[in-house]
């Protein structure tokens, strides 16, 4: 019995105490070390945002037809896209907005589906590759980081089976 009598004193002094309105001036209220989280959480940009929006994504379609241009796997393939300078522009705009509505931003893709614009060109599984390897050259030379590159190249496969040997 006197145990349990020592036990209840204990934990009442301990309700008595925790329940004082009093508090050190060091420790911080539970809203004050909330607010302190919150505003040092670090919100993901989307994929876009990472990209540079329209105009990083702009760039990053240049520099990939750029490296097409200079490729030897690929410059001949495209030899009547670098030819066809409004033919290029309607390409390189139908990307843009490709990548933009792919990765969270707010331009509209209407041009054909993947699959049916790449039937007839009869892709080759190295020249899909090549052109990976183009957009991630056309990515570092936009400063684009490396978890960026990686979701971009997770992307990239993804789009694989759409495109070869059709």
């Amino acid at each position: 019995m006197k145990t349990i009598k020592l036990i209840c004193i204990v934990v009442f002094a301990l309700i008595i105490t925790n329940c004082s309105n009093k508090k050190p001036e060091s420790e911080k209220s539970m809203n004050e070390n909330i607010a302190e989280v919150v505003e040092e959480k670090v919100i993901e940009a989307s994929l876009y945002q990472r990209l540079g929006e329209a105009e990083g994504i702009a760039s990053i379609v240049d520099g990939i037809f750029e490296e097409h241009r200079n490729n030897p796997v690929l410059k001949d393939k495209l030899a009547y896209l670098f030819e066809d300078t409004e033919h290029m522009a309607v390409v390189k705009k139908h990307i843009c907005d490709f990548l933009s509505t792919g990765t969270g931003g707010p331009e509209n893709y209407t041009g054909k589906e993947f699959s049916v614009v790449h039937t007839g060109m009869k892709i080759s599984e190295k020249e899909y590759l090549t052109t990976v390897d183009d957009i991630l050259i056309a990515l570092d030379k936009n400063n684009i980081d490396l978890e960026t590159k990686k979701d971009m190249l997770f992307i990239l496969y993804s789009l694989k089976g759409p495109v070869i040997g059709r």
